[in-house]
This record gives C-alpha cells, sequence and structure tokens, in this order.
C-alpha cells in the first residue's frame, strides 16, 4: 500500500504542475479551483483524476453506478480550503472516522493545499456499547491536492 501511496502521491503532484501554468477564464473572480484526488482502497484499484471545481458547488470527482462508487467534494472557499468531502464506497461500505459519509474539509493557512482523509469499513456513528469501543479498520485513504489557489 506504500508503494501505490507514493505513486499516487507523485501522480498527484505532475498533475497539478503540469496545470498550473493553464489559466481560467474565471481565474481574477476565483470562482473555481483544480482538484487533482486519488482514492485507494484495499482489494481495488486506484482511481485518480483532475477536475476543476466551482465554488459552492458540488464536484462529482467519481460517479460510478456500477461499481457503486462516489466521491465529491463541495469547496466553499479558496483562500482557506473550506468544505466538505463526501464518499460512497459500495461493498464493503466506508465512512470517515466519525462513521459517516461525509466529512469537513477543514481549511488551513500557509499555502497548505494537499488533504489526506481515511476510510474505514462500515458506516453509522462511533459505536459504543456499555463503556466499550469497538474500533473499525481502515480500508482506504482519499488524497486531494489543491492547485491555483
Amino acid at each position: 500500500m506504500v508503494s501505490k501511496i507514493s505513486s499516487i502521491l507523485a501522480m498527484l503532484v505532475a498533475i497539478v504542475v503540469a496545470s498550473s501554468g493553464q489559466g481560467h477564464a474565471v481565474e481574477a473572480v476565483r470562482s473555481d479551483i483544480p482538484v487533482a484526488y486519488g482514492l485507494l482502497l484495499d482489494g481495488k484499484d486506484a482511481v485518480y483524476g483532475e477536475f476543476v471545481c466551482h465554488i459552492h458547488v458540488r464536484c462529482k470527482l467519481i460517479d460510478n453506478q456500477k461499481a457503486h462508487l462516489q466521491l465529491s467534494v463541495t469547496i466553499e472557499s479558496t483562500e482557506w480550503l473550506s468544505g466538505e468531502v463526501s464518499v460512497q464506497c459500495g461493498e464493503p461500505d466506508c465512512s470517515f472516522l466519525s462513521g459517516h459519509s461525509s466529512t469537513r474539509l477543514e481549511g488551513a493557512a500557509q499555502g497548505k493545499n494537499s488533504r489526506q482523509f481515511e476510510l474505514y469499513a462500515g458506516s453509522g456513528a462511533a459505536t459504543t456499547n456499555d463503556l466499550v469501543y469497538r474500533t473499525r479498520p481502515s480500508i482506504g485513504r482519499i488524497f486531494f491536492l489543491f492547485g491555483n489557489r
């Protein structure tokens, strides 16, 4: 999995660097942002690519109905890279650490333009029962690289 992660990160950097010289018609308003992504799920082929996403509009990065695989991001601010990330994995079902299929894309200052999220088996809120906490195994990761902020 480490070699897959390294190759996905190298590919994402190459995509964003290659596209960084391209101009966008609405760049002065900053209403769009290039998003490179990679999705690694245990036992499945890596899925990666790049989209130009519009601010405040849900950007469907992966929408594979046959494999029941969906990944989307909604960016609320390019200055702080804040928004929401949603994922549907099909079989096996997956969720973020919170147990939900969506999580916040929290902003960061100082020009940090990459994010990584761990995916866990199952869904629903984190399970607690009689002071016993059951952990869920990690089954994958999502990587994002945002360009031209």
